[in-house]
């Protein structure tokens, strides 16, 4: 604690702290006696200070690594009192896979995907220009399966920056299941769909599963470099 610590608020106090551990410049034992104040004080407060040091990275990746891994542990040991800090910490981030982590850790898989998924539907609704938080949801996903992922990424499909669209198909595909395949062979089938890169990868898992194209447009599909029409299903063009 520093000479004029004692004439600081509690507020003041946690702020301090949280400043400390995200500041770049500040020494890797400071960060460290701030995540272990923050952690012994133990309010909600405190404790979404310390869920700000997943927000934060330093350029030497491996102590970066090295801190985040520190930070997690500490929050983990916290037990209950953390999972609504760290709930209301992941609705605001954009970095969501350690907090992520850390939400399944403390609670359960179901309960993560159950957040992420209203999580998804809120950025959906809104409809904005920021794209980071919905990439970052849906790579989270992607290392998942569950019987609501496509319906969460289908509306994310049509989404206007391409890696979210992409994202999302990635999603979808993952499941494996024959699903999926309505909603990405819209993406095949739309005529404003202007991402090459993601059509032909849908159309690779197609050829791969053999699922069927009727219903799409074969003016459409026959611009697909590589690809043929073959009783209602893609092949590779010889």
């Amino acid at each position: 604690m520093g000479l004029f610590d004692i004439f600081l608020s509690e507020d003041k106090l946690i702020a301090k702290h949280a400043r400390t551990i995200t500041n770049r410049d500040a020494q890797e034992e400071d960060r460290e006696a701030s995540v272990r104040w923050l952690a012994n004080q133990g309010s909600e407060r405190a404790i979404l200070g310390l869920l700000a040091r997943f927000d934060m990275a330093l350029e030497h990746q491996l102590k970066d690594k090295g801190e985040k891994d520190f930070t997690y542990d500490v929050l983990l040991s916290l037990g209950d009192k953390a999972v609504g800090p760290t709930e209301a910490f992941v609705r605001r981030s954009k970095q969501v896979a350690w907090p992520l982590r850390l939400h399944t850790a403390l609670t359960s898989e179901a309960r993560s995907l159950e957040l992420v998924y209203e999580l998804l539907a809120a950025e959906v609704a809104k409809n904005d220009f920021k794209p980071a938080r919905k990439k970052a949801l849906l790579l989270w996903l992607t290392e998942r399966t569950d019987s609501g992922a496509i319906a969460a990424a289908t509306p994310l499909l049509e989404d206007f920056d391409e890696g979210v669209r992409y994202a999302a198909a990635e999603v979808i595909l993952g499941q494996n299941d024959a699903a999926g395949r309505e909603p990405l062979l819209s993406v095949l089938d739309n005529p404003e769909e202007d991402s090459n890169r993601l059509k032909l990868r849908i159309a690779d898992v197609f050829a791969q599963r053999r699922w069927s194209v009727e219903g799409a447009s074969p003016e459409r599909l026959a611009l697909l470099n590589g690809y043929a029409v073959q009783d209602d299903r893609l092949i590779a063009a010889q």
